[in-house]
């Protein structure tokens, strides 16, 4: 049943993302164009014409990445706290499978936008003369862990995100009236909890191991930034992502136990 829910999702948002993915690719095909053009001619007009296009560029970019949040969020709402929840409730499956596919749907829509805005990005970096190596080798610091680390901490960035969302919207159903407003003040509140847990949490294991590197005199010292990811140790950045799976697992029990037991439609 999870496999049909989840084709059934995939079928009714990609309507939306395969027209944002042909604009991503007209906005970026055309700064290309117009980065090789003011490279090979110098005219006013076209300077005036190409700033205008820049920030139209950069704002697209903007409206990419954070796309899969607004419509899928749109949809979640939709789906599950409007009438149309009737549609979704009173098929033959377990809240929880619902819940589940709804979020791998999301997750997966999430990253392949995050991932191809990304790859756009290099491309017009490198229409414009940047070496893209030398952008990841920034980015990652010439490290495979470091890189290995990155991704799994974006991925769960991704999952922490999604599933934030869900919980606020579904927290936004104990409201009676003036739901969307209470979702965001909802969503506003988990993340200032969740910032503080984590704060507090991780604050004393940050301090704990940069005395531990500033005892140890400035030659470890040295060789400890080197292990570092940000300026942060790894080991503390290790925990952070622990604290993610955390929240995670906490949101999607908490959605799912509010649409099972406290659904309450318009």
């Amino acid at each position: 049943m999870l496999g049909k829910i989840m084709k059934h999702e995939f079928k009714s948002t990609y309507r939306i993302f395969v027209p944002i993915y042909i604009g991503l690719a007209l906005l970026i095909s055309a700064g290309c164009l117009f980065t090789q053009l003011l490279k090979h001619y110098n005219s006013t007009p076209l300077t005036i014409i190409s700033g205008f296009g820049i920030i139209l560029l950069v704002f697209g970019i903007i409206f990419v990445f954070i796309s899969p949040y607004i419509f899928l969020s749109m949809r979640f709402y939709k789906t599950t706290a409007t009438r149309e929840a009737y549609l979704t409730f009173t098929i033959p499956a377990e809240t929880h499978q619902i819940l589940l596919g709804k979020f791998i749907v999301s997750f997966a829509w999430t990253l392949a936008t995050l991932i191809l805005a990304y790859f756009s990005i290099s491309i017009l970096f490198a229409a414009g003369g940047t070496n893209v190596k030398d952008m990841f080798r920034f980015l990652f610091n010439g490290k495979n862990e470091l890189m290995v680390i990155q991704i799994f901490s974006f991925l769960l960035s991704c999952a922490l995100s999604i599933l934030q969302i869900f919980t606020s919207i579904s927290l936004g159903q104990l409201v009676r009236d003036h739901r969307v407003i209470a979702s965001l003040a909802f969503y506003a509140a988990l993340y200032t909890i969740q910032q503080i847990i984590s704060i507090v949490a991780i604050l004393p294991f940050m301090i704990t191991e940069i005395g531990k590197d500033m005892s140890a005199g400035m030659e470890t010292f040295g060789m400890s930034v080197s292990t570092q990811t940000g300026g942060m140790p790894i080991q503390v950045y290790l925990f952070s992502m622990v604290l993610s799976v955390v929240f995670s697992v906490v949101f999607f029990f908490l959605s799912n136990y509010i649409l099972k037991k406290k659904l309450n439609l318009l």
